[in-house]
């Protein structure tokens, strides 16, 4: 009899014992869903607001700056009207010796499918040609630096109308990846085509624009709450330094990592597949592998304003942030004296519901990415 009482103890005790853990995981499951993801609805739209006008140089450059603009550099940052179009012949653009390495990115956007360079273009009468016999009759020959190679110049006394130009989406530390010198190239170029808004053609990465149309009423957003920052990137060095600051960021608050560099490695390969797991981020550490003037890539443009995110923002100086991004829609490591200063901050914006401050900007501004990575436009032949 004691022997079936004890068994029957033991019974009641482990039966209860499952059904208190059963509770407790399933209690402890639901609120963890809870803290992880939250949707959130910002109002940008509120009816008894007033239409805002904005200073189509909301940028505030000075005339030293606007100066050095081309025509097409005022059309970009300025909103100038075009010129008229000149139609009378058909333009031809050489690309010197490496076009075929920048047919992925610019047509085809790294997508399957060889596209029109020219489909977006408010004139399409050019044509582009990698035979190097076309070097006497092209109207312009562009060289793109980060693959040439010392002595690949051609050797020929060109037409005082015809146009070189440079090309180059890296900053000054990466211009070339071989061995060679910026000085080999010293009175070759008349013309510049980089990412900076001063050159002669300007590619930028991505642009800030104004708005054209009205936005949504609601900008619902579904964001991780427990880790709020997320970084990406397979090249884990940098002249600034930039995983040393994420290391130390990371003392002070959680960052989740992506890809070689990180401890995550759920990404698709670079610039081929979008990376959703990003998305789920609240901020994403737009740091540049370099500090240097103008030098905002896709890791601000794509990495963070395409997927809703805040950028953080290491590369470009406080005044080309200011010149280039929507106004109050990033945070700048510059701004911090310390890691554990911006990591107290990003606490204060989450628990407070502040960060929906940075959101305002999207009443007046839209972001456009331009560099032709993740199936992303690319306007590299349309502005030449």
């Amino acid at each position: 009899m004691a022997i079936v009482t004890t068994r029957r103890k033991w019974f009641i005790i482990l039966t209860a014992a499952a059904i208190i853990t059963f509770l407790v995981l399933t209690i402890n499951s639901d609120s963890y869903e809870r803290v992880v993801y939250e949707k959130q609805s910002i109002v940008l739209v509120k009816n008894k607001l007033p239409p805002r006008t904005v200073d189509k140089n909301w940028r505030r450059l000075d005339k030293n700056e606007i100066d050095k603009l081309s025509v097409l550099g005022r059309i970009l940052y300025l909103d100038e009207e075009p010129p008229l179009p000149r139609t009378e012949k058909t333009f031809q653009i050489l690309m010197w010796k490496y076009g075929k390495t920048i047919e992925n990115r610019h047509l085809k956007h790294f997508g399957p499918v060889r596209i029109d360079p020219f489909e977006h273009c408010s004139v399409k009468n050019c044509e582009i040609t990698y035979d190097d016999k076309a070097l006497e009759s092209a109207d312009i020959v562009i060289f793109h630096l980060h693959r040439m190679k010392n002595g690949e110049l051609p050797e020929i006394n060109r037409s005082s109308s015809q146009i070189w130009a440079f090309l180059t989406d890296e900053s000054p530390f990466h211009t070339f990846m071989g061995k060679n010198k910026l000085i080999n190239y010293n009175g070759v170029f008349n013309w510049s085509m980089t990412y900076r808004m001063d050159s002669d053609i300007p590619v930028p990465y991505g642009r800030t624009v104004l708005r054209t149309t009205p936005p949504a009423q609601n900008l619902i957003l579904e964001k991780k709450r427990d880790v709020l920052i997320a970084i990406m990137g397979s090249n884990c060095g940098g002249s600034n330094h930039r995983w040393n600051y994420v290391r130390e960021l990371q003392k002070h608050i959680a960052v989740d990592t992506y890809g070689g560099c990180g401890t995550l490695k759920t990404c698709p390969g670079r610039f081929r597949a979008n990376c959703r797991d990003i998305d789920d981020y609240m901020f994403y550490l737009s740091f540049e592998n370099s500090n240097c003037d103008g030098y905002v890539t896709e890791k601000v443009w794509w990495n963070a304003y395409e997927k809703n995110s805040i950028p953080i923002v290491m590369g470009a100086s406080q005044e080309n942030y200011r010149k280039l991004l929507p106004p109050r829609s990033y945070l700048n490591i510059d701004d911090y004296a310390h890691p554990k200063d911006l990591a107290t901050y990003i606490r204060y914006l989450n628990s407070t519901g502040k960060y929906s401050d940075y959101y305002a900007w999207k009443l007046d501004f839209e972001v456009l990415n331009e560099h032709g990575y993740f199936q992303s436009k690319s306007y590299h032949y349309c502005r030449i």
